[in-house]
């Protein structure tokens, strides 16, 4: 996980905490000094590498790059100054190939020499502001319209898998748009959500889970998580936190999720064979 900067502390741990719920063995954050401080007070669990997070990528912060399974890179990583962010993003990209996640500041960061050329699975996860930062402003106009077509080029144009975050959230990667998920109500409007779902997809993709289904698993576990915390706190009252405690009631029901079967009238004994 590898954001953080200072002033930003909540997103990265929002991120990090998502990430250790939903079934990531270790995480490890890979942020300032300020984060680490808070993540080593209030998030125990986490691994924790400190970094300027620009304009030079740190060996240790390297190392960590390597060592992961999957990558999440922007929650709270901060867009100024720009030039060494950007710097700092592209080295982070240029390691080993994981399967990444990239995020919030950094999807105003990335840069096309950044991306291609690139082995490494990848997915983005824009609302439609960081959308028409990623993608343009023909594609974000069009979005407005046609959220799956939309998606769906962008995707082509990235070569990556394009979470397009709102009502309802679009998964589209190269073979177009293929996963919708409506699950959700108004109170994941509130700042967090966002860096949730990064973690929680993160997660996923470690547990090498291909991309566009992570994407899709993890838009729909904080759509549920959601769900559950509205019917308690209401979706007005909703905060991360909320949905983070929900989110053991999710699993619990996917666990026990049964096949589908036809509706039943009435089930008849079955006759005695003499």
């Amino acid at each position: 996980m590898v954001g953080g900067a200072e002033g930003m502390t909540g997103a990265a741990l929002h991120a990090a905490r998502a990430a250790l719920t939903a079934g990531a063995g270790l995480v490890k954050l890979v942020a300032a000094k300020e984060t680490i401080a808070a993540a080593r007070a209030s998030l125990p669990d986490v691994l924790t590498v400190e970094s300027a997070l620009g304009p030079d990528l740190e060996p240790a912060a390297g190392e960590a790059i390597d060592w992961a399974d999957a990558l999440v890179v922007g929650p709270g990583l901060g867009r100024e100054p720009r030039a060494a962010r950007q710097r700092f993003l592209t080295a982070a990209l240029s390691r080993r190939p994981v399967p990444t996640v990239l995020d919030a500041d950094a999807l105003h960061l990335v840069t096309p020499e950044a991306l291609t050329p690139s082995s490494r699975p990848l997915v983005v996860t824009p609302h439609v502001g960081e959308f028409r930062a990623l993608a343009g402003d023909a594609l974000a106009d069009e979005a407005a319209n046609d959220r799956w077509g939309a998606a769906a080029k962008a995707a082509a144009r990235l070569k990556a898998t394009v979470l397009l975050k709102g009502v309802p959230t679009v998964i589209a990667d190269l073979r177009g748009p293929i996963h919708v998920v409506a699950s959700g109500n108004p109170g994941l409007a509130t700042g967090g959500s966002g860096d949730l779902l990064a973690g929680f997809v993160g997660a996923f993709l470690a547990r090498g889970i291909a991309p566009a289904e992570a994407a899709a698993l993890g838009a729909h576990a904080l759509g549920r998580a959601a769900d559950l915390g509205a019917r308690q706190w209401t979706a007005r009252s909703l905060r991360p936190a909320d949905v983070l405690a929900a989110l053991p009631d999710v699993w619990r029901a996917w666990r026990d999720v049964r096949p589908a079967l036809p509706p039943v009238l009435a089930v008849l004994e079955a006759p005695e064979v003499a």
